[in-house]
């Protein structure tokens, strides 16, 4: 799903929700990029004819760290997605702001969407209902959603707001009770 850079993909989304990078070699050299700058557009990437994609590389979160997911399709597996995200929330362990946050879409746009204005607005704020609330409705004004057989540009915008909001609040009740780190 990286290399084929399908718009619709699940995996990219919440991996560059986790800040991903991908290693890429050519004979003995090898670069590393975002993956969010890996995508140039449906079908497209940054991989050079006589490059592979080695493998990704993904920073051990902190303890104070969470992240969201979700998929809208008509079907739980093996199906486009209408719209899905991923969200990453690290919080200051001294204040309990929020330090660092990242809110992905996908089959938003011809690549996926690193909703920048939706972070700024979430760092150095207390998480929160209120703040969760402002920051999906700006996850909806950060993307173009498309008209087509799987849903219109508005359902695809109304359900952004709703789903970031989910995500928001399900990575923040992974950082107050968190699951069993292996």
């Amino acid at each position: 799903n990286i290399v084929t850079a399908s718009p619709a993909a699940d995996l990219p989304p919440a991996l560059t929700a986790y800040g991903a990078e991908a290693r890429l070699k050519r004979k003995a050299q090898e670069r590393f990029i975002l993956l969010d700058r890996l995508f140039c557009g449906p079908g497209a990437t940054q991989i050079g004819k006589d490059e592979i994609l080695a493998d990704l590389h993904l920073e051990k979160p902190p303890e104070c760290s969470g992240a969201g997911f979700f998929k809208l399709g008509h079907r739980k597996a093996l199906q486009c997605s209408i719209i899905n995200g991923a969200c990453y929330l690290a919080l200051n362990p001294q204040n309990g702001t929020i330090e660092k946050a990242r809110v992905v879409l996908g089959a938003v746009a011809p690549t996926l969407v690193r909703a920048s204005t939706t972070e700024n607005l979430l760092v150095g704020e207390k998480p929160g209902a209120k703040l969760f609330l402002e920051a999906s409705r700006e996850a909806a004004r950060d993307c173009s959603p498309i008209d087509d057989f799987r849903g219109s540009a508005e359902y695809r915008r109304d359900m952004i707001r709703v789903l970031t909001n989910r995500i928001l609040r399900a990575a923040l009740e992974e950082i107050r009770q968190p699951p069993a780190r292996i």
